[in-house]
């Protein structure tokens, strides 16, 4: 029997009488169509096999022990570097781990990340296609938080789409689904910066109507614990600002919390610190 073979068996076991989210598909149409994707693309059969038991570790049962001991070590780190590690975590501290990882992974990592991220987002458009936007209240998350993710998993391995084709494939259907790889625009983000200091309850209204009130209270929230409890980072952040040509009021608090707010809607929105801030130049008159 071949390793694919086996892998087939393992995970239809595994999956057995799991259904793909709020369906009555079984779940394993969902890795068997990783790994076709995988084998489309010419990968190995040990690539093959780990996109075929990617969601095991997750989803069932298995371990990462039982993986190593069945398919080996390097089949079972695959499956793992596909894996998020705590599913306890919040929703969004899960979706980072998965986008910070992706620097520093392989080549064949990447390509079981991205046959999953991809047969994923296809079978959201076909969805779509047959039941509208009604769609996206199957998830724990709604469409920008979704947005937000995908675009963000290519944006991190833009500089390597020549390493593996399915990436740009991955680019083109987040265009497909969400009608840009950009999952918020110029006039929203200059929305949440009026927000830095705090959001009163005048902004509440303009956060809503502009679908902003998740993200800006995760925003605020997490700013604010940077601010308390994180001297460091705001420390340091607010250099990087100064060397780059902004001035801060001395003996005062408010640099401070600008700082952690810098820090929070940078790591929300995948930025780089160039990217931060060009934003923050653009947006300096509201803060």
């Amino acid at each position: 029997m071949s390793i694919i073979e086996k892998a087939i068996n393992f995970a239809a076991k595994a999956h057995d009488g799991q259904n793909r989210k709020s369906t009555n598909i079984p779940y394993i149409s969902h890795p068997f169509a990783v790994g076709m994707i995988l084998q489309q693309s010419k990968c190995s059969d040990e690539v093959i096999a780990a996109g075929i038991l990617h969601d095991t570790l997750e989803d069932t049962y298995v371990t990462a022990d039982e993986l190593s001991k069945q398919f080996g070590d390097k089949i079972a780190k695959l499956v793992e570097a596909a894996s998020e590690p705590d599913k306890s975590l919040p929703w969004k501290e899960r979706k980072r781990h998965t986008i910070n990882v992706l620097s520093d992974a392989t080549t064949e990592e990447i390509q079981v990340i991205i046959a999953d991220k991809l047969h994923n987002l296809r079978s959201i458009r076909a969805d779509i296609e047959l039941q509208g936007e009604i769609v996206w209240s199957r998830f724990n998350r709604g469409k920008r938080d979704q947005h937000w993710y995908y675009s963000s998993v290519v944006k991190a391995l833009s500089s390597r789409k020549k390493e593996f084709k399915l990436i740009g494939k991955l680019e083109k259907e987040v265009k497909a689904v969400f009608g840009s790889i950009e999952f918020i625009s110029s006039k929203e983000i200059s929305i949440l910066f009026s927000c830095a200091y705090g959001i009163h309850d005048s902004m509440w209204t303009t956060l809503e109507n502009n679908s902003l009130a998740e993200l800006g209270r995760e925003i605020s929230e997490e700013a604010e614990r940077l601010y308390r409890n994180d001297y460091d980072a705001t420390r340091l952040k607010l250099e990087d600002l100064s060397l780059r040509g902004i001035e801060f009021q001395s003996n005062s608090d408010g640099p401070f919390i600008l700082a952690g707010f810098c820090i929070a809607l940078q790591r929300n929105m995948g930025w780089t610190d160039d990217e931060l801030f060009q934003y923050f130049k653009r947006n300096q008159r509201k803060l």
